[in-house]
């Protein structure tokens, strides 16, 4: 599934965009919750200041009934301070900056007269301010925005000692506040949304910008088996076109290539084919003998190379187009050629099996190798099966009961004009079956390879892709 440049770059962009807004998201919901608890307590503590002014200014016999009026469920009066000595707590730390903020309102910035203690609520104990509220206020419920009031979570409660200008003490109880804290949990709904929306579009983008890749890469193996195969159109990224164009450039060179060795095979067979004609016109006229009879072999064998080496040369280069065949039917008629020259040849095929190829480079093929079959080993077995699956490949095997090749000279054998016999005289032909053999396969992307069968002879794999 990963193998594929658009999966990779899919999942790349999927993860880390997750993450990332992951990550970001989390930064937020802290700085967030940072400000959103400094802004609860700097509400708290300037009501706390508020309060003890107005007892300070109040006058004596009114205080009682003015604490009373005062009292809030959120802030919570307690007349005449405390009967206990509070803690100090470390600097930094949230009661502390509450101390402050009580401190800053009340313009003590030394915090003379004021202690605070924090009592931390138990998991199950704590609720949420609108719970409290609904406990002590018994609101409508519509009427406040349950979502938001929901989020904000009393995590414990602060005590503060608050000494008064004329003397006495006063003590307030108020609930520590918080938002509750970031969960991916809370937003998978966006983020899900996000994501989905960032693969489809990413998907689409990656498959316009990977398109002409493949149509290269279709291109690049067309190359193998059709010289003539029209130029890449050059689309895409600057990249991808730049790399289009310098296929096209290498295509156009390799058929000119291709062509300027043809053009030399054919001329150079016609340049020595006037000699060669000269040749046997001029041995006519000498009187027979043993020493014209070899002359006459060796002229013979002399049209036969230059015949050859021309039509190898073109194989590369011939323009055939693929259709359906019965390719059963097709090596049949190979070994019927052969059974009426009085070659020993048996097709081992089931009864019909149509394939899509060129069938002339085909019948080509199996015929030079059936051909060296029969010339050196005095028989051949012809199967025909298919195997693998993706993609699906024609193998024909073409068996022996010959002398066989010696591993080490098994690539050596399909080199132009290398004949592996002893007495190369003996037995006619040139040393391009197996060559052309090859490149016939070749031009329809499949191979032939040799192996020396056990208990004697050869088998020669011919596969190509239908």
């Amino acid at each position: 599934m990963l193998q594929s440049l658009k999966s990779r770059v899919l999942l790349v962009l999927v993860v880390w965009l997750a993450l990332s807004h992951l990550g970001g998201l989390w930064l937020y919901a802290r700085k967030h919750e940072e400000a959103a608890s400094l802004l609860q307590d700097a509400l708290l503590a300037e009501r706390i200041a508020l309060v003890t002014r107005l007892v300070e200014h109040a006058r004596p016999e009114e205080r009682e009934s003015l604490l009373k009026i005062l009292d809030s469920p959120l802030v919570k009066v307690i007349p005449g301070g405390l009967d206990r000595e509070l803690p100090a707590y470390v600097e930094g730390s949230r009661p502390h900056q509450f101390e402050h903020l009580v401190g800053l309102f009340l313009d003590r910035p030394d915090h003379h007269g004021i202690k605070t203690e924090h009592q931390t609520a138990s998991a199950h104990d704590r609720s949420s301010l609108l719970a409290m509220l609904s406990a002590k206020l018994n609101p409508e419920p519509h009427h406040l925005p349950e979502g938001t009031l929901g989020d904000i979570l009393t995590i414990g409660t602060v005590t503060t000692a608050v000494g008064l200008s004329g003397g006495g003490t006063i003590a307030f109880t108020n609930p520590l506040l918080t938002v509750s804290p970031f969960s991916p949990l809370k937003i998978w709904a966006p983020l899900a949304a996000m994501l989905v929306s960032v693969f489809v579009s990413g998907a689409w983008v990656i498959s316009r910008a990977t398109r002409p890749l493949m149509h290269l890469a279709k291109a690049a193996d067309r190359l193998g088996t059709d010289l003539r195969a029209a130029p890449l159109i050059e689309s895409g990224a600057l990249e991808v076109r730049t790399a289009s164009r310098a296929f096209n450039v290498m295509q156009d060179r390799i058929q000119r290539l291709v062509e300027d060795r043809t053009a030399f095979a054919a001329a150079l067979a016609h340049d020595i084919g006037t000699p060669i004609t000269r040749l046997v016109l001029r041995l006519e006229d000498l009187p027979e003998s043993e020493l014209k009879s070899k002359m006459r072999a060796d002229i013979v064998q002399m049209q036969r190379m230059v015949t050859a080496t021309l039509g190898f040369a073109r194989t590369d280069f011939q323009a055939e187009a693929s259709e359906r065949v019965d390719v059963v039917t097709l090596v049949q008629s190979v070994a019927d050629d052969l059974l009426d020259a009085g070659c020993a040849v048996e097709v081992q095929a089931p009864a019909h099996l149509p394939v899509v190829t060129k069938p002339m480079a085909l019948r080509r093929a199996v015929a030079n190798i059936a051909e060296n079959a029969t010339k050196y080993a005095g028989n051949a077995l012809i199967t025909l099966r298919m195997v693998g699956a993706h993609p699906p490949l024609l193998e024909i095997l073409i068996d022996d009961n010959g002398p066989g090749i010696p591993a080490p000279l098994h690539e050596e054998a399909f080199r132009p004009f290398r004949r592996l016999v002893e007495r190369v005289e003996e037995l006619p032909g040139t040393g391009l079956g197996l060559s052309v053999a090859r490149s016939f396969a070749r031009s329809l992307g499949g191979d032939v390879t040799l192996q020396n069968r056990i208990g004697g002879g050869l088998r020669v794999s011919l596969r190509v892709p239908v």
